[in-house]
C-alpha cells in the first residue's frame, strides 16, 4: 500500500469520526505546522521541490482556516485571525520565493501558539 494513501486515509477516517468542530481546527493546525517543520528541514538540506511542495500544503491549510472564518459571528477575534491568516500567507510567499527557514519557522511559531489557545478552548 503506497503510504501517502495510506496518511490519506488515516487523515480521512479522524475528520470524519472526529464531531467537535475544535478538534478539526487542532488537526489543521497539527498539518500546517508538521508540513512547516518539514519545509524548514527541506530548505535547510537545499531539497527545493520537496519544501516547495510543504510550503504549498502549508498554505492550502492557512486558507482553508481563513476561508472557514465566520467575520459576523466571530467579531473582533475572527477579524484578528482574518489579519493573522493573510500576515501569514504573505510570509510563506516570501519564504518560498527565498528559502527563507527563518520566516518558516515564525509561521510555525505563529501557529503552535494559535493551537495551543485552541486546545485551552477545547479543555
Amino acid at each position: 500500500m503506497n503510504t501517502v494513501y495510506a496518511q490519506n486515509a488515516y487523515t480521512d477516517t479522524m475528520v470524519a469520526t472526529t464531531a467537535n468542530p475544535l478538534d478539526l481546527i487542532i488537526q489543521l493546525y497539527d498539518g500546517a505546522i508538521s508540513r512547516l517543520n518539514k519545509a524548514t528541514f527541506c530548505i535547510n538540506q537545499g531539497r527545493t521541490t520537496e519544501k516547495i511542495q510543504y510550503i504549498t500544503r502549508a498554505i492550502a491549510i492557512i486558507e482553508e482556516l481563513l476561508a472557514s472564518l465566520n467575520l459576523e459571528a466571530g467579531g473582533e477575534v475572527a477579524a484578528n485571525l482574518q489579519d493573522l491568516y493573510a500576515h501569514m500567507l504573505h510570509q510563506l510567499t516570501i519564504a518560498n520565493a527565498n528559502n527563507d527557514a527563518a520566516r518558516v519557522k515564525q509561521v510555525e511559531a505563529l501557529l503552535k501558539e494559535l493551537r495551543s489557545a485552541w486546545k485551552e478552548i477545547r479543555q
